[in-house]
């Protein structure tokens, strides 16, 4: 599978650098401020103040939502949910309502560039103005809209007196365990981790010839179906990756070793499995557990192995036992070793 993998990437950045002087790189809409959020994710004068202006600065349609318990009494927890890149956040809604069937209040975060989180208006329509955002996205205001979350989902946990987790996939884990690792006031619980980009296959670095590029949109592997942007992913958004990859290879210690769950197939076309054990004996986080997932027959998209986000990405038995597995790590509650 990796020689194929890398084959369409070559084949795709060939095609990619010939339409470069096709592209309309100045159309639609102003580019967004990127300069919205601060810098330097805590550094807001409170956290009410944080979570104000970063509702304020949203569109109509925020990019924050809680999903509550359903179950009997107080919840026994309270999580945020990060969805991948260029993936639809709906996609997430199996995991979210695991959670919250378990008695688990969740905080769904849509990063700018995916779901509602885009300006709307101007005539634009919607999945335009989406694209449009998400060439225009930095790991900065990522980082800052994933902090003011955060703010949010302590706030909830410390009202209810209960543990914090993440459960985040691939750029959402990314995002997740660098907030983690970089920010004092930070601190989750437990973690369940679906395929985090924490390490990347070498293929994957190919975008990077196109980074003077940003605006390039590459087309996605993915199944439409779970994409935010049917048409792709821009560079800027991989430069985004990237970054945000560099700056965790910096900064993730020892602060990250915390019960943490990860769920991966290790036929990934884009996470490493072997790489991610390596890095997780090397930064001797002995708190973290493997859970290796593989797709059965009736998984829709059986050959694309990245996605082990729902029944249909994994096969029905398949996702019922991982999230099995999932809920009881995050409750203590007993369980076989997958």
């Amino acid at each position: 599978m990796r020689p194929k993998r890398a084959v369409i990437a070559i084949l795709g950045l060939i095609l990619s650098i010939a339409l470069i002087f096709m592209k309309d790189s100045s159309g639609g809409l102003n580019p967004e401020d990127k300069k919205r959020f601060s810098s330097v994710p805590g550094i807001t004068a409170s956290p009410e103040t944080g979570v104000y202006d970063f509702i304020k600065n949203q569109s109509e349609d925020h990019s924050m939502r809680w999903f509550y318990s359903e179950t009997p009494g107080e919840p026994k927890g309270v999580a945020l949910v990060i969805h991948g890149l260029n993936l639809r956040p709906d996609r997430m809604q199996p995991i979210i309502s695991k959670l919250t069937e378990s008695g688990i209040d969740v905080l769904g975060l849509s990063l700018r560039g995916h779901g509602e989180n885009f300006h709307h208006g101007n005539g634009v329509d919607d999945d335009t103005a989406r694209l449009d955002a998400f060439k225009n996205v930095s790991y900065r205001l990522w980082m800052n809209e994933a902090y003011l979350a955060y703010l949010q989902l302590k706030e909830r946990g410390q009202e209810k007196g209960v543990p914090l987790f993440l459960a985040a996939f691939s750029l959402g884990g990314l995002i997740g365990l660098d907030l983690f690792a970089t920010n004092a006031d930070v601190e989750f619980d437990k973690l369940v981790l679906f395929a985090p980009a924490i390490r990347l296959h070498a293929s994957i670095y190919l975008e990077r010839v196109l980074s003077p590029f940003p605006r390039l949109v590459i087309p996605s592997m993915a199944p439409k179906t779970y994409l935010a942007n049917k048409k792709g992913t821009p560079i800027e958004a991989y430069n985004a990756l990237f970054d945000g990859l560099n700056r965790f290879n910096q900064t993730a210690g020892q602060k990250l070793n915390v019960p943490t769950l990860i769920f991966i197939d290790e036929r990934d076309e884009f996470i490493p499995l072997e790489k991610l054990k390596k890095l997780v004996e090397e930064k001797r986080w002995n708190q973290w557990k493997f859970y290796i997932v593989a797709k059965d027959k009736s998984a829709r998209d059986e050959t694309f192995y990245h996605h082990i986000i729902d029944a249909s990405s994994t096969g029905k038995a398949v996702w019922q036992d991982m999230m099995d597995a999932a809920v009881n790590h995050l409750l203590n509650q007993p369980s076989q070793s997958p």
